[in-house]
């Protein structure tokens, strides 16, 4: 039996809209998901990083060895799959002396500040133990049910992360999304927290949960679908009441405009169906109508997902300042321990590379800065460290210089400073005199301090710590001649 004009206009405009539909709402929530996915990988790898940089790599050092005394000594190990059971309670409570060490309370008020700034839920510190594939908690800032210190992570992907770290241990585990029935949908990652000569001390571990996104994202693509549904049954049975009436041109456009669509692949928001100039009082006009609003609807839903774009922006914005803000004393304004630990680093990797060949480490310690304290106060002191600070930074133009400690300055020789170092240093020396004899100056603000050096000699320093010890060893013979001098 013939089907009538009618069924047929009918049936090819329902599949029409209903594969139109089902594209548009694919791609669009194809093109969203993987959109947010990038923004929450790249945001959870920012915090990460962020907490590795504030970690004191001391404090956390002594916290690894204590928790791997007890952890080397345990017998039988027992992971998180067995949580709850006696037999994990009785593993994890050797490790209650760990809690009052102020190691771990330094690093877990480090981690928490982290996690308050960035309103997530989980921030962790891993110990991985590569030979059994095994991850130990050294400390959780999760603020509902933290992971207890010693607590053994082994789960189906470890021994993958485990190969992944063996060949490169620097880099951690870039960030992934899971999904299981305990966590839901889950984007985490692992970054190393580096000891003072380049190590690698243990991993700082960040977790987001992606369930309200990935709630959010299916609703709206339920409400595309119904909307989408409704529009066809509608202009479908518009349509069936009124075949005869012209419709081949607007259909020809309509299809055009769906044909190239996502011709340009572009993730913006579109107006290809609202720009047509279609006047109909039939079944087309309802489609055209429908089109519009749905075009209209996926617009409204990439506004949202530009809005999520721009609050993950400004979230890793102020992951970065932070992170500026890690690398700068407070008192002087010059680069800390931290920044310089990043720049020994560098020069480790530059003459390992060839690309560096020659450079330079000055050290100078300001002389009396406990009498100051002592005497006349901590203010006057930093005032004593901040005008030091400075004649080392107006002496080394052209090199960077590091605050080491309380009273210690580092600086990096390279170029014309280390060219000119007998130059530079007998210019120290004498503004150091001046100074230090001007009697209409303050006590405090006659500063005095003792300088040495060292360059790079490849065929006795095998690394930056070898010239470091060579410039501090000729610092405090400096020291000790000015104290001969006094004597």
């Amino acid at each position: 039996m013939k089907h009538s004009i009618r069924f047929k206009f009918a049936l090819l405009l329902f599949l029409t809209t209903f594969v139109l539909s089902v594209v548009l709402i694919v791609i669009s929530n194809r093109i969203s998901r993987d959109i947010i996915d990038d923004m929450y990988e790249e945001r959870t790898a920012d915090i990460a990083k962020s907490a590795a940089a504030v970690i004191d790599p001391k404090e956390l050092s002594v916290l690894k060895d204590e928790v791997l005394k007890i952890y080397s000594r345990s017998d039988p190990l027992v992971s998180s799959e067995q949580w709850g059971s006696p037999e994990f309670e009785k593993y994890v409570g050797q490790f209650q002396p760990i809690y009052e060490l102020p190691e771990y309370h330094s690093t877990l008020e480090s981690l928490r500040r982290i996690q308050d700034v960035n309103h997530v839920n989980c921030i962790y510190i891993y110990y991985a133990d590569l030979d059994k594939s095994n991850f130990i908690y050294l400390a959780d800032a999760d603020s509902e049910e933290p992971c207890p210190v010693g607590c053994i992570d082994s789960y189906e992907w470890g021994s993958e992360q485990t190969e992944t770290l063996k060949v490169h241990p620097e880099k951690g585990i870039l960030p992934y999304i899971t999904r299981t029935e305990e966590y839901g949908w889950l984007v985490s990652t692992m970054m190393p927290i580096f000891d003072e000569s380049g190590g690698v001390i243990a991993y700082t571990g960040a977790d987001i949960s992606m369930d309200t996104i990935r709630e959010k994202q299916n609703h709206i693509t339920m409400l595309l679908i119904m909307m989408a549904l409704v529009s066809i049954i509608i202009v479908d049975a518009v349509s069936v009441q009124i075949v005869n009436r012209s419709f081949a041109v607007p259909l020809v456009t309509l299809a055009e405009t769906a044909k190239n669509y996502w011709k340009s692949n572009e993730n913006t928001m579109r107006d290809d169906f609202s720009r047509l100039d279609i006047r109909s009082d039939d079944e087309v006009g309802v489609l055209t109508d429908s089109m519009k609003k749905m075009e209209s609807d996926i617009n409204d839903y990439f506004i949202t997902l530009d809005a999520t774009k721009q609050e993950l922006t400004s979230v890793r914005e102020e992951s970065e300042e932070m992170k500026k803000l890690a690398n700068r004393d407070s008192l002087t304004g010059i680069r800390n321990k931290t920044a310089y630990d990043a720049e020994i680093q560098n020069l480790e990797w530059e003459v390992e590379n060839g690309t560096l060949t020659a450079y330079g480490i000055a050290m100078v310690d300001l002389n009396y800065l406990k009498r100051i304290n002592d005497t006349y106060g901590h203010d006057k002191g930093n005032v004593a460290i901040i005008k030091i600070c400075k004649i080392v930074c107006d002496i080394f133009g052209h090199s960077p210089v590091f605050r080491i400690g309380g009273d210690e300055f580092a600086v990096i020789l390279k170029k014309s400073d280390l060219e000119n170092i007998e130059k530079l240093m007998r210019e120290f020396r004498e503004v150091i005199r001046k100074e230090s004899s001007d009697t209409s100056l303050e006590n405090w603000e006659r500063v005095s301090a003792a300088i040495g050096y060292a360059v790079y000699d490849p065929a006795v320093d095998r690394t930056v710590e070898n010239v470091f010890r060579r410039a501090d060893e000729e610092m405090y013979k400096d020291k000790q001649r000015q104290k001969a001098v006094r004597d």
